[in-house]
């Protein structure tokens, strides 16, 4: 089935494209909250951001469910159920981008001097494309009593063709992405 090839490399979201650094991950959070007062989570679900109901499926949730459940733990948070009032509410939001890189080869094509000497010239420019499926994993942390959104982490990455490798880069992405919760509150 290539369909399940293409939704276990999108499950397992993030990695370098070509040996480049690992994906680009961003944090953002609500300066006023106070992060200290917040114990418990429960998940409250994932939306496929390509609406292709592709993504969403029990072998993903688990995995980024697990993932993400890990850093909060290891935070300090517990996991309780929806009906047990959480604290805060975690949603996450995982799509998949077919992509293209097109990158030129060769010496560029312009004015040339030296010692006052200058010239026209144009030498061999090439260009090559890349194609890669671009992976991206959104995780939002919600207050469940004002339901405002006080924390959110952006990770976006080119996809591998291994599972194996996905997964690892996307623990990688999520670890990188707690790495500084709870926010610092700065001084006004």
């Amino acid at each position: 089935m290539p369909g399940r090839r293409g939704v276990l490399l999108v499950v397992f979201s993030l990695i370098a494209f070509t040996g480049c650094a690992g994906p680009t991950v961003r944090t953002d959070f609500d300066p006023e909250a106070d992060f200290g007062t917040f114990r418990t989570y429960a998940f409250a679900g994932m939306t496929d951001i390509n609406q292709g109901g592709l993504l969403d499926n029990s072998l993903v949730r688990k995995q980024v469910e697990r993932m993400v459940g890990q850093q909060l733990m290891n935070k300090g948070l517990r996991e309780v159920g929806l009906t047990d009032n959480p604290d805060l509410l975690v949603h996450y939001w995982i799509g998949r981008q077919d992509k293209q890189e097109v990158r030129s080869t060769g010496p560029p094509v312009g004015v040339y001097g030296h010692r006052g000497v200058y010239a026209w010239g144009a030498g061999y420019s090439g260009v090559t494309t890349y194609e890669y499926t671009e992976g991206s994993l959104v995780v939002d942390l919600v207050t469940r009593a004002t339901t405002e959104l006080v924390w959110r982490a952006s990770m976006v990455g080119a996809l591998a063709d291994s599972k194996e490798k996905n997964l690892q880069m996307a623990d990688e992405a999520i670890a990188e992405a707690f790495k500084n919760y709870p926010p610092t509150r700065t001084a006004p």
